[in-house]
């Protein structure tokens, strides 16, 4: 395929329906201004503002916002599709009405709308209360099931770790994103070398995937930078073009040290033998086994890379929560519940690496692309003569966001990586054959 010149293309609103609290009265918005649909790996909800004229004689003489009338909560079901058929179809809850007044005395109304679980987190029956005991996935799995009651599907990676633990009355959001931190992915099991999960929520369901996952996976799209030479011949590589780019390193370097990026400490006292242990963790000398997006870390100058820029205090879990009967708690009570004083280090720096790179694109629409997919970009260097080796390559999607207005459409992504330098090739996932 020939790579097609980026444009705001056409886009349907196929449905926006609001339903009263008050008598279950519908009302589409199908007619709206301004729309933006977003799913991010830093938020636990998908999140859409939709912007319409408040004009009175919309509900029996009276403007929406008087007439359904609106307090907050109301069901959403909401239907989005693109130019070429891929269609978002989500069931939401208005969670924020803004009124915006304008000069000519005309009102606009801006609903911010979330999924139903995000709301449901703040009642008091969704708190976790009770002790899990074995993986962290399973527990994540039941939290989800039992305490917020999603009907959605589930793409919870398994991890390799137990963890017994009281919820303590605490909300279940904030228990999984508690819970990710501790994590280690059973497909690698490796202790101390690939910890830590993100937990986000896409159209297709809620994710609890570990970090090495995400830079590990296949690229699902590729798309080449507007004005990129011919000298990368093979447009058919590609699905689509970049026309707008914004690359932002991210690279500040006492930040990156004073956050542990790179080489941190952990000091962890064992309350059970009344001893402490010092552990370290260098990423350069420490990354066997770690997959990333990039071909290398950055390189630092090895006289701030050798000592260790942050420091954790911890106290070691030993003896706490022991499973089984009273005769099987005894014998585990000198055993550790969780290897902190290994995980954290490793989470820490991971985390701490995972916006290494950052990259702000606009393509075309494109509702089959969602938070925590993988592309592929190219881009020319500054002379114009060749692809960009530090800045081009795979990158996950961190924030994608469509947005339609006046039925035309764009997407907008928010790109990370872990490392730098072009790894791989610009191959196409599912659009080009």
């Amino acid at each position: 395929m020939s790579v097609n010149k980026f444009k705001y293309e056409n886009c349907k609103i196929n449905k926006a329906e609001i339903r009263s609290n008050v008598d279950g009265a519908t009302v589409n918005l199908d007619a709206a201004a301004d729309l933006q649909y977003s799913e991010s790996m830093f938020s636990d909800t998908i999140e859409v503002d939709i912007t319409f004229a408040n004009r009175a004689g919309t509900i029996g003489g009276q403007t929406l916002l008087e007439g359904l009338p609106l307090f907050g909560t109301e069901d959403f079901l909401l239907s989005i599709q693109d130019s070429v058929g891929n269609e978002i179809k989500v069931e939401l809850n208005v969670n924020k009405v803004t009124p915006i007044r304008k000069e000519s005395l005309q009102e606009e109304l801006t609903l911010r709308l979330t999924s139903e679980e995000f709301i449901r987190n703040e009642e008091k029956s969704s708190a976790v209360i009770r002790r899990y005991d074995g993986k962290i996935s399973e527990s994540v799995e039941k939290i989800l099931s039992d305490k917020l009651g999603t009907e959605k599907e589930l793409f919870i990676e398994p991890t390799n770790n137990n963890y017994n633990f009281i919820g303590n009355v605490r909300k279940p959001f904030y228990i999984i994103n508690w819970l990710a931190k501790k994590c280690i992915p059973a497909s690698d099991g490796k202790v101390g070398k690939t910890a830590g999960y993100m937990f986000y929520e896409t159209s297709e369901g809620y994710h609890f995937r570990s970090i090495d996952a995400l830079f590990a996976q296949d690229h699902v799209r590729s798309y080449i930078f507007s004005g990129t030479p011919n000298v990368m011949n093979e447009t058919d590589q590609y699905d689509g073009e970049i026309v707008r780019m914004n690359a932002d390193n991210r690279f500040v370097a006492n930040q990156k040290l004073r956050m542990g990026a790179y080489n941190t400490k952990l000091i962890a006292f064992d309350p059970y033998n009344c001893k402490y242990s010092v552990f370290t963790r260098n990423a350069f000398e420490d990354d066997d086994g770690i997959t990333t997006a990039g071909k290398n870390l950055p390189t630092l100058n090895p006289k701030f890379s050798s000592e260790s820029t942050r420091t954790t205090y911890i106290l070691k879990d030993t003896g706490s929560l022991p499973s089984g009967d009273l005769t099987e708690q005894v014998k585990k009570s000198s055993e550790e519940n969780f290897q902190a004083e290994i995980i954290m280090n490793q989470s820490i720096s991971r985390y701490n690496q995972f916006s290494t790179g950052v990259v702000e694109i606009d393509i075309a629409p494109d509702f089959d692309l969602h938070a925590g997919d993988a592309i592929f970009i190219d881009v020319p260097d500054t002379g114009g003569g060749s692809t960009d080796k530090f800045v081009s390559g795979k990158y996950v999607i961190a924030i994608c966001k469509h947005a339609i207005r006046s039925g035309k459409g764009v997407t907008k992504l928010g790109l990370v990586r872990d490392s730098v330098g072009r790894k791989g090739k610009p191959h196409s996932g599912s659009m080009v054959n």
